[in-house]
């Protein structure tokens, strides 16, 4: 965990210097290792394991969550959680938590978890905001939290992301980017997971690999990440 802080308290005192930090975010490998991924489009890297025992980690553009097993770890702390993985939504320093195992949901801010009164019933893939993406058997939607249909995602047979200004999905056999201004598609089979591991970054694992989704309006484009197959 002191690595983990050490790496925010860099990047904070850089920012603040004005001293680019050719770092996109942070992955989770097939160990349960914390690693940062360095360098520019096309050409990354992996940086040297900053924590051990992680079962979750999400990031945005202002904070970082990794969920041990009995624990949520910010940059400045961290508060005890119930057992298990977590699966993060962010909106600004807040975040949204779900906590499978328990059937739980949760709003963390400046570590403090507050429990919150949500119920869905469904296989709960994603969240954000007061919005969850949701699966009953084959057919997957984005509900709000009172249990209303936000809208509908016939095509996701995978997992799926929802971030702030956008959503991401696996099909069968691609990753589509679903944007207000229309969708992107990537052909990638086999995905297993979607995450957010930076500001303009998902980060996908499939069966053999991990890829980096890069999500900025404009600019997408799917990488595959050296040394990442478990």
């Amino acid at each position: 965990m002191r690595l983990f802080r050490i790496w925010f308290a860099v990047c904070a005192v850089a920012c603040a210097q004005g001293i680019e930090i050719p770092a996109i975010g942070m992955i989770v490998d097939s160990s349960g290792a914390l690693r940062q991924v360095q360098g520019v489009a096309g050409s990354f890297v992996l940086g040297p394991v900053s924590m051990s025992g992680v079962l979750s980690a999400a990031c945005s553009k202002q904070l970082c969550l990794v969920k041990t097993d009995s624990t949520i770890v910010s940059a400045t702390g961290e508060t005890s959680a119930p057992p298990g993985p977590a699966i993060f939504g962010f909106s600004g320093d807040n975040a949204i938590v779900f906590f499978p195992e328990p059937r739980m949901f949760a709003r963390w801010h400046d570590n403090v978890l507050e429990p919150l009164d949500w119920v869905v019933d469904s296989e709960v893939l994603s969240v954000r905001l007061d919005e969850v993406a949701v699966r009953n058997g084959v057919e997957a939607s984005i509900v709000h939290s009172d249990g209303s249909v936000a809208d509908s995602l016939p095509e996701a047979r995978g997992p799926v992301l929802l971030l702030p200004n956008c959503v991401v999905f696996a099909t069968k056999d691609e990753i589509v980017l679903r944007q207000d201004d229309g969708e992107v598609r990537f052909e990638l089979s086999d995905a297993r997971s979607i995450t957010a591991m930076g500001p303009h970054y998902a980060e996908i694992h499939t069966g053999d690999a991990v890829y980096a989704l890069r999500t900025e309006s404009g600019r997408e484009a799917l990488y595959r990440l050296p040394g990442s197959a478990p």
